[in-house]
C-alpha cells in the first residue's frame, strides 16, 4: 500500500512572490497564533512542525469536507518547533509567544485557546 499528499498539502520555502501560494494544510494541520505588533502573522504548521510568519492571514476555503487554509508569499520566517505526538505544541508554543510579547514588539492581536483560558483559570485557583 502506497500514501500520496494530497494536493492540498503543498508546502514551499522558495522565495516566493507576494502572490505565490505558499502554504496549504487542512485544517488539523493548520493553526493560528496571531499578529505581532508590526503586522507580521504568526502560524503554526503542524505537519512540518514549525512556525511560518507572513505578511498576511491565512485564506479560509469551506468548499471541501474539512476546511484547507492556504498562506500567500513572501515568507518572512521559519522556526522549527517540536509540538509533540498529538501537534499541540504545549511549552514550546507558549515560549515562542512570550518570545514575541517580550523580544519582539508584543502581540497586536492573539487568539485565544481553550487550553489557555483553561490554564488561566487552574492557575487562579491554585494561587
Amino acid at each position: 500500500m502506497s500514501t500520496t499528499t494530497p494536493p492540498t498539502e503543498e508546502v514551499s520555502d522558495a522565495l516566493a512572490q507576494i502572490d505565490d501560494v505558499v502554504l496549504e494544510r487542512r485544517s488539523w494541520n493548520y493553526g493560528y497564533v496571531g499578529e505581532d505588533n508590526e503586522g507580521r502573522h504568526h502560524h503554526v504548521d503542524r505537519k512540518l512542525e514549525r512556525i511560518v510568519v507572513t505578511k498576511s492571514r491565512a485564506k479560509r476555503d469551506d468548499s471541501g469536507a474539512v476546511p484547507v487554509f492556504s498562506l500567500r508569499g513572501p515568507i518572512l520566517h521559519t522556526e522549527r518547533i517540536e509540538l509533540g505526538s498529538m501537534g499541540e505544541g504545549g511549552d514550546n508554543l507558549r515560549r515562542w509567544i512570550a518570545f514575541i510579547d517580550q523580544e519582539c514588539g508584543g502581540w497586536a492581536n492573539r487568539p485565544v485557546s481553550a487550553a489557555d483560558q483553561a490554564q488561566d483559570v487552574l492557575e487562579e485557583v491554585l494561587h
